[in-house]
């Protein structure tokens, strides 16, 4: 046997059995949501592709099955939106610091958070806030009218933060057409509000636009004090309408898609923010709750805890039991593990969780990811050892929906090759060495098989950035038909995870991948790595 069959071996057993080696047998009593927000301010994990693959591979190690990177910030999107575009132009279409044509940061955190099994469910972090302490920044200055007014009448700001008026009816077209863009880009598992989605100051109402709201329904000018009754709830109300509006929609694509919301505490989201969110409870229009009990004090954290989930509760026996919203609402809250320079650290944590634990508590989301390391005393190796050794199932699915995906690196393969290949003295797919020939007859066939039916992304890694210009054409043979896909490299400044192709697969279909040298091409053809991933909203693109 030559070299590349002692690193290529059985495909068949290798793919069937790794499905099998990949599949977490939880017990009944962990089901349980351990996430983590990924943030792009004070953190490197969306500013490349190494560091987004390092960053959820070690939220996997270390038992966390869902993950809530930003997608919208201080007025621009995360990804490449052309929502962006239609409203701001071809400067806005991502947030300006991703340069690289090629650059998808939430595109790279959901294949990598995928490939370990875990969910993704994208963060509208800045929700109506259209800027931080710019005089509203080019939202603003592109629709004035767009703009939230105090009782002064001037733009309405608080902490720096200068908001959209989010109840004006062009505002919400343009915040729930970015989330129907996201869910319809990308094979997402949900979407997140939080603090500023729904939400605005309570402070704000006085635009013209809203104004003449209040008066159609009241008769009158709202009144000077932005608190008073019933002004206040009649905003909150209007808030709790968008949210229903919002949920709605996100069903509409799919109705696995989880809508999760994480506001501020209550009653003071209210008083505040006008997040009236035991009101969402009580409409069902939210299906995983996140109250951010932010304390650095652990005793304070614990007393919050319980008034935050008496509320819950108070709100979920309110309910209206003739609602066709009777699913399931699960109350995981937001714990603050790093601000700054303060952190929050195992023994803080560990405490939280044990009352998690006592109170029947559906996980906890953490604020945030740079919070798991060195500085707060390897808090993710604490969590790990003490709680979240136990792989658990996310509570809010009834069975798994995310497998890890089906990995082939170049010693999992029952393959028949042609030519003379060499190991590339440059790394490849998870540890492995690039595989590399200059016989132009060279070629691997690779012969799979997957155990779940649905549609996959066919997948392949290209191992460095700035490669060769080189085109390397993979082959997919079905029974009846096959398929021929060309990675031309010449165009590529990323190494990292291309995507071949979206193909529906029945259960235990069997198949075959060949790579080789593309014709009319004189260069190099190697092969790195496959990987098949499911893909759960291919239908609604």
């Amino acid at each position: 046997m030559n070299q590349t069959l002692l690193w290529l071996v059985a495909a068949a057993i290798a793919f069937g059995s790794l499905a099998a080696c990949s599949e977490i047998e939880t017990p009944d009593d962990r089901m349980e949501l351990r996430g983590v927000w990924i943030t792009n301010v004070d953190s490197d994990v969306m500013f490349d592709r190494q560091s987004t693959a390092e960053a959820m591979e070690y939220l996997s190690e270390r038992g966390f099955n869902i993950v809530f990177p930003v997608v919208w910030n201080a007025g621009y999107t995360l990804y490449p939106s052309e929502v962006m575009v239609e409203y701001f132009g071809e400067d806005y279409r991502i947030d300006p610091r991703f340069t690289d044509p090629e650059r998808d940061p939430l595109k790279d955190i959901i294949v990598e958070a995928r490939k370990h099994g875990m969910e993704v469910m994208p963060w509208f972090e800045y929700g109506f806030a259209s800027s931080h302490d710019e005089g509203g920044g080019h939202i603003l200055e592109s629709y004035p009218h767009w703009a939230a007014k105090d009782s002064s009448g001037v733009l309405l700001s608080k902490n720096n933060f200068e908001w959209m008026n989010a109840f004006h009816y062009e505002v919400q077209e343009f915040i729930l057409a970015l989330i129907a863009e996201v869910i319809e880009m990308y094979d997402v598992d949900g979407i997140q509000g939080d603090d500023r989605l729904p939400a605005l100051p309570a402070e704000g109402g006085y635009s013209d636009y809203t104004r003449e709201l209040y008066k159609e329904e009241f008769g009158e000018e709202p009144p000077l004090d932005p608190r008073e009754e019933p002004f206040l709830q009649w905003k909150a109300d209007r808030l709790s309408d968008f949210g229903e509006q919002m949920y709605e929609m996100v069903k509409s694509y799919d109705p696995e898609l989880s809508v999760s919301l994480s506001p501020s505490i209550y009653d003071w989201s209210k008083d505040e923010y006008l997040q009236d969110w035991t009101e969402w409870v009580r409409r069902g229009t939210v299906d995983l709750l996140h109250p951010q009990i932010y304390r650095y004090d652990i005793e304070a954290y614990l007393d919050e805890l319980e008034v935050q989930h008496n509320y819950f509760l108070e709100a979920l026996e309110e309910r209206d039991p003739e609602s066709e919203r009777d699913h399931e609402i699960f109350h995981a809250p937001g714990v603050l593990i790093k601000v700054g320079d303060n952190y929050n650290g195992p023994e803080y944590v560990r405490q939280a969780l044990d009352r998690h634990h006592e109170l029947g508590l559906n996980g906890e989301v953490y604020f945030f990811y740079e919070g798991l390391f060195e500085e707060n005393d390897n808090l993710g190796d604490s969590i790990y050892a003490h709680h979240y050794r136990k792989p658990a199932f996310l509570p809010h699915r009834d069975s798994e929906r995310r497998k890890p995906s089906y990995r082939l690196p170049h010693d999992y393969a029952d393959t028949t090759n042609t030519g003379t290949w060499q190991v590339s003295e440059h790394p490849g797919a998870w540890g492995n060495r690039l595989m590399v020939s200059d016989n132009a007859d060279a070629s691997n066939r690779l012969r799979l098989f997957v155990s779940d039916e649905g549609h996959y992304d066919i997948m392949v890694h290209v191992p460095f950035d700035n490669m060769p210009e080189e085109k390397v054409t993979y082959v997919l043979e079905l029974p009846e038909e096959q398929f021929e896909y060309t990675l031309d490299t010449s165009g590529l400044t990323q190494g990292g995870w291309h995507i071949l192709d979206t193909r529906y697969f029945a259960q235990g279909e069997r198949f075959h991948m060949t790579v080789k040298q593309s014709e009319n091409s004189a260069g190099t053809v190697w092969f790195d790595g496959l990987m098949f991933q499911r893909n759960h909203h291919h239908a609604i693109r």
